[in-house]
């Protein structure tokens, strides 16, 4: 819900790069993926964070292809570079928050 208010607000403000507009996209798609996995998962936040970012995109490539007609499984180099990018910052956010919560706590000295 955070990403679509947020896209939405954002469509208002005229960018006159669509790549910037994308890689907004994905640091708040996959950002708050990491982010609630390690606010609702301490246990395992880096697996969840993981399985998170795969599972999104991986519904990104299906509605791509079935929705919208668009062939992206025909193009490998480009689903591995979007799921090693939906991972990476997933995980470097699962790993700031899990960071932060344990300063927090006090058990990082």
């Amino acid at each position: 819900m955070l990403t679509i208010v947020i896209s939405f607000l954002l469509s208002f403000i005229p960018m006159e790069s669509y790549g910037l507009f994308l890689l907004i996209q994905t640091i708040l798609t996959y950002g708050s993926v990491g982010l609630f996995a390690a606010k609702w998962n301490p246990e395992t936040p880096y697996t969840a964070a993981y399985l998170g970012a795969i599972m999104i995109a991986f519904i990104s490539f299906l509605l791509s292809h079935f929705v919208f007609n668009i062939l992206v499984f025909a193009d490998p180099e480009g689903i591995a570079r979007s799921l090693s990018y939906a991972v990476i910052v997933s995980l470097l956010f699962a790993c700031g928050t899990d960071l932060f919560r344990k300063k927090r706590e006090g058990a990082l000295q």
